[in-house]
């Protein structure tokens, strides 16, 4: 009786009866205090658990991903906090945290959902919305707006003047959410969740600014990296020079520069054989080849990403007229900041970028207005002095 008095007032609330049932095997010889003393023992280690243990994170993923590892991962870093095995179709994790953070569960090598770790317990359905803590909550209710929004627009008839007018407005107020989620949440990890959704369209400028204003955006690994590819593509965009890169493959050493040609205009096609926008963009970059091919346009495909055997196949199968370069992977792309393909950047008889990241109609009308402006290199003929006097050196 004193021991469990003991134990409730070391721990409030502390399931003391698994204590008791411990202290129940305890030998006979033992005197009164030293069950006492150990009961209060065991009472601090219990607490001591507790406090070791402050959210749960509960995920069903089914019976079939049984015995497979799970990897609860940090978002931002892409850290692993910690593994589980599955069981009864079920991920469960427990831990403690200090301050919130975002959380992703990777089972069996695939991405789950995206989730905030804080304190209490994580309910998250088939569907991977997370409930049960105030900013899953707050993520739920959020995400449901989004879904509100996105159905009523597909519901409207946009032959028709008013609904077409409602669905502008839809438009803005769908793309405003997350610019209006991260302005009223600037404090907590739901905004940083919030600026990431729209970061990515966002120029140098803007995003140098805001991570000078807000000291949770600037300690952000995502947007830490972030600014550094806006910052590279800053550096290769349009009105810079084209930077040259190496590939090897094969024992064949091939350079950008190798095909870019002074006083011809190129354009340079960073794609894959798996990416299906690259592919629909060879019928545009054939059919601008075909027209100005004759009249000084170079094309040169850059694999990246790409196995080079599956590249090879490609080339084949879609009969590219050009060269590529295999097997580049994160070289060029490393260089200049390539976040997605296709990338596909125009280079003048200069040698400056003079477009990039324009595909289908914004491609063929910047190539158009470049080749109107190029006049070849007209070739030097020396003067007749010239001439004579090289003919009188031999």
């Amino acid at each position: 009786m004193a021991t469990a008095l003991f134990a409730s007032k070391v721990c409030a609330g502390t399931a003391y009866e698994e204590i008791l049932r411990i202290m129940f095997k305890t030998p006979l010889y033992m005197s009164k205090t030293s069950v006492m003393l150990t009961g209060a023992l065991l009472a601090l280690s219990a607490c001591a658990i507790e406090a070791q243990s402050n959210y749960s994170v509960t995920f069903p993923v089914g019976a079939k991903a049984d015995n497979t590892m799970a990897y609860l991962v940090d978002w931002d870093s892409a850290q692993k906090i910690d593994s589980v095995i599955v069981s009864n179709g079920t991920v469960r994790f427990e831990g403690k945290v200090d301050a919130p953070s975002i959380g992703r569960i990777m089972v069996g090598g695939k991405r789950g959902p995206v989730f905030f770790i804080e304190k209490g317990d994580v309910t998250i359905n088939e569907r991977g919305e997370s409930s049960g803590t105030p900013l899953n909550d707050k993520f739920v209710e959020y995400r449901g707006k989004m879904a509100a929004l996105s159905d009523e627009y597909k519901k409207l008839d946009q032959n028709d003047s008013v609904q077409a007018a409602r669905g502008k407005a839809i438009i803005s107020d769908y793309n405003a959410m997350p610019v209006n989620a991260y302005a009223a949440n600037k404090d907590n990890v739901f905004g940083l969740y919030m600026y990431m959704q729209g970061a990515y369209e966002l120029p140098l400028a803007q995003v140098e600014s805001d991570m000078a204003q807000n000291k949770m955006l600037a300690s952000s690994k995502q947007l830490q990296a972030l600014h550094k590819t806006l910052k590279i593509q800053s550096e290769t965009g349009e009105g810079k020079h084209y930077k040259d890169f190496v590939v090897e493959y094969n024992g064949k050493k091939e350079a950008l520069s190798d095909y870019v040609k002074p006083g011809q205009v190129t354009i340079v096609d960073f794609w894959a054989s798996w990416c299906g926008p690259c592919v629909r963009q060879l019928k545009v970059l054939k059919e601008l080849y075909a027209k100005y091919k004759d009249r000084g346009l170079n094309v040169v495909g850059v694999a990246v990403w790409d196995k080079p055997e599956d590249t090879e196949k490609a080339i084949k199968s879609h009969e590219l007229p050009w060269p590529c370069i295999v097997n580049a992977q994160t070289i060029p792309t490393d260089l200049y900041g390539i976040q997605g393909i296709p990338c596909i950047i125009v280079i003048n008889s200069e040698g400056i970028i003079v477009s990039r990241d324009k595909q289908s109609e914004a491609l063929v009308k910047d190539v158009d207005e470049v080749m109107a402006a190029y006049k070849p290199m007209a070739a030097v003929v020396p003067a007749a002095e010239e001439l004579a006097d090289t003919v009188a050196a031999f």
